[in-house]
């Protein structure tokens, strides 16, 4: 074997070494320098002083005052757990019913099911906010309004979504497509041999299901059912513009009603003390996520043998599937975009009392002529395509760390890169603003800041480079080193190409999640940075109907081509028989 060989195995030249360890750097910088910060100025005070500040010390007093708050105990953790645990069991049970329909029926059109329950999930939060506003507002919701006529009632209702319930149904439509998509990948990967031994033994298919498939499932089901209570803990939209008006206080608003009290300067000290137990919620939940997870591989059933994947016969319940799915994809995807584009162009009124001669322009000629609309749109595109190619960059580097070096502390960065699927963002977008108000760097209020800050999602790409530089042989890296090509030259001419669909498909839903992103865009807003979600928030809340609207109805229209790209890269390829 060459010299140039055995250094490759044994050690790496210094510009793999400055890439390596700058990409290294850089994701400890992204993650844990503002976890840092956050833990720091919980602990600094008074309550109006950074960190930093020369009259700054330490006290206990953020945490004692929170801990001795009774709105804590009153309305905080009663309304974060009545809302999560509502959300997470009609998610967990929408999605399992959707995904089971999907992968393991006959349901007809399955590949076009699975793009239309997946289409929420890339549309904007705020934007689906609006849309079930409009739809079942108590007042002039289009649903009230058409049961007011149809029942003969009067006054409000009868359905009002400025309730607990009527949060957790609209959160729950909206979190349905991402349990969905692990689902399905888990009901994917099993072997139906099982299956088909209880079947032949004579075991009718609920016996089967029950003794057979739920046993061999239910680690890769408790998986995703722990990380969507992570994920609805988590939540800040909803809660904010459906739960807000409703007098829900949940952890994360709290979070930002202390960085805008309506009567003081901002309590950075005391936003950080909220977000300590809240950020180590988090971290616990992800600790249980990763052990199921590890026990889940222990029950994989796939094989090095070829298998056709079992298909249930629906038989007479096809129609109440359809129907289900049909009910489904209205509520979460049809129904808004209706109502958000009709309001663009009638403003309030509903189909029943307009006629076509009404409509106007008039919502999108106001929002046109908005500077604002024209800097978050260039905002958000930037902004998330910046941070899904920086995030890439720096996952793919440590997946190379992690699978292809010796380095005794590549595990840390291995769970330091998984730690931030447990960091809620509205916790993120305050650990870099305390950072960045600290460090004399000017880059507060710019759009660098959110790149920055949407950038420390780096679990997804760190883990999808991992499962690819797996499946690529090193001696394809080795044989280059032998002929001598620099380590450089090797990971762009052999290994990029390679591993270049994992990487697509890690840099198009990490632009899905930077366009969706609302939370830290509010907590870092400025008239400079602000983004498409923001300048909807905005909208909404001054009472401007129509012009949020013809904005929601642009952002769909933005996401469309962003569907296709998802559809390509992110949906399964074996979906078909």
């Amino acid at each position: 074997m060459s010299r140039r060989v055995a250094r490759t195995r044994e050690g790496l030249d210094w510009p793999a070494k400055l890439v390596l360890g700058a990409g290294a750097a850089m994701a400890l910088y992204l993650i844990a320098v503002p976890l840092a910060m956050l833990l720091f100025t919980a602990f600094r005070g008074p309550a109006d002083a950074l960190p930093f500040e020369p009259h700054a010390r330490w006290t206990l007093e953020h945490v004692r005052n929170f801990y001795s708050d009774p709105i804590l105990y009153q309305r905080i953790i009663p309304d974060t757990l009545i809302f999560a645990a509502g959300t997470v069991a009609l998610t967990f049970a929408m999605a399992f019913t959707l995904a089971w329909l999907v992968e393991r029926t006959d349901l007809p059109g399955r590949e076009a099911w699975f793009s239309l329950i997946l289409f929420p999930l890339l549309v904007p939060t705020p934007v689906l906010a609006v849309a079930w506003i409009f739809l079942a507002g108590p007042n002039a919701g289009w649903l009230n309004l058409a049961l007011r006529g149809l029942l003969g009632l009067e006054g409000q209702g009868p359905i009002d979504i400025f309730t607990m319930p009527g949060l957790i149904v609209c959160q729950s439509l909206a979190s349905t497509p991402f349990v969905f998509l692990l689902l399905t990948a888990t009901l994917r990967s099993m072997n139906p041999s099982f299956e088909d031994a209880s079947a032949a033994s004579g075991a009718s298919p609920a016996t089967t299901f029950r003794r057979i498939t739920l046993p061999v499932l239910l680690p890769g089901v408790l998986a995703p059912l722990v990380l969507v209570l992570l994920i609805t803990l988590e939540q800040f939209d909803l809660p904010l513009m459906i739960g807000l008006p409703a007098k829900i206080v949940v952890f994360s608003y709290r979070i930002l009603f202390d960085l805008n009290p309506a009567d003081s300067l901002p309590n950075y000290g005391a936003a950080a003390a909220v977000a300590l137990p809240f950020l180590a919620l988090g971290m616990m939940l992800l600790f249980v996520y990763n052990r199921l997870i590890r026990r889940a591989d222990s029950f994989v059933t796939v094989t090095g043998k070829a298998y056709r994947q079992r298909r249930l016969p629906l038989g007479p319940w096809r129609w109440p599937a359809l129907g289900f799915g049909a009910l489904y994809v209205a509520m979460a995807a049809l129904f808004p975009a209706l109502v958000l584009l009709w309001t663009s162009f009638f403003g309030y009124a509903p189909p029943s009392s307009a006629s076509l001669e009404q409509a106007s322009l008039d919502a999108y000629r106001t929002l046109f002529a908005e500077p604002a609309f024209w800097t978050g749109l260039g905002n958000t595109f930037v902004v998330a395509g910046l941070s899904a190619l920086l995030v890439t960059t720096i996952g793919a580097l440590l997946g190379w760390i992690i699978v292809r070096t010796r380095f005794r502390s590549r595990h840390i960065l291995d769970f330091m890169s998984f730690m931030s699927v447990g960091i809620p963002s509205v916790i993120a977008g305050l650990a870099v603003m305390l950072l960045y108000l600290t460090l004399p760097v000017g880059i507060y209020g710019t759009v660098w800041i959110l790149v920055l800050a949407y950038s420390y999602r780096i679990a997804v790409t760190t883990r999808i480079a991992r499962a690819g530089l797996m499946q690529i042989h090193r001696e394809l890296e080795e044989a280059s080193a032998a002929s001598g090509a620099r380590w450089l030259s090797t990971q762009w001419r052999i290994v990029v190409p390679l591993l270049r669909p994992a990487l697509v498909s890690a840099f198009v839903f990490l632009f899905i999640v930077g366009v969706r992103e609302f939370t830290i865009a509010l907590v870092l807003f400025s008239p400079d940075n602000v983004v498409l979600s923001v300048v909807l928030w905005r909208l909404f809340q001054s009472g401007q109907a129509a012009p949020a609207a013809a904005l929601a109805s642009i952002i769909i229209v933005l996401v469309l081509p962003i569907v296709v790209l998802a559809r390509r890269h992110l949906a399964p390829r074996a979906m078909a028989e």
